[in-house]
């Protein structure tokens, strides 16, 4: 991304190369390829922007920018990363939970329906498993709302090498129950 810079003014900001007039002189898009250095598109005023800070946008946290900073040979935007509302976090970790348990309770949905059609008893490794998923969930909604700051909410999404030692294949929230009958 390149800023042009007039009057030590941002007058425009380009994303991509593309062809432009300055000063009445037309420039090919070729002047951002490697054919003109930032010392010579910084004499005709075309300053290169640079980011700095990182971008993170996820359940927890949102970044946000800051207005441009031109310098001598650059135009600076930093980017700061903001943790989000911890309610917020909450509700969409919950959404989580119920967008899981959902899907893997539709997968066994015909065993209740057909107990209800023909009295025929469930198998019981897919009742205990639906049961299993149920437990799993209640606790995991219990374990956020016992949850005080963003980083112990983080830290219910973070696998970590004692988890792998101890024989675990999955982080707090996405150790759920296995399906019994997928092999």
């Amino acid at each position: 991304m390149w800023a042009v810079i007039s009057d030590n003014t941002i007058t425009q900001t380009l994303r991509h190369p593309k062809a432009l007039t300055l000063n009445n002189i037309q420039y090919p898009e070729s002047i951002f390829s490697s054919s003109w250095t930032d010392t010579e598109r910084k004499g005709i005023g075309i300053l290169p922007c640079i980011y700095e800070g990182d971008y993170v946008q996820n359940m927890f946290y949102t970044s946000s920018e800051s207005s441009p900073s031109i310098s001598t040979d650059k135009v600076v935007i930093t980017r700061t990363k903001s943790a989000r509302d911890i309610d917020t976090i909450k509700a969409m970790m919950k959404e989580h939970i119920n967008t899981v348990l959902s899907g893997c309770l539709t997968q066994t949905d015909w065993i209740i329906i057909r107990k209800a059609d023909t009295g025929e008893n469930p198998p019981a490794d897919l009742a205990k498993w639906r049961t299993d998923l149920r437990t799993t969930a209640a606790n995991l909604e219990s374990s956020i709302d016992a949850k005080s700051t963003v980083s112990e909410l983080e830290g219910m999404t973070i696998f970590t090498q004692e988890m792998a030692d101890a024989g675990k294949t999955a982080s707090e929230l996405y150790d759920w129950p296995k399906n019994p009958r997928d092999s």
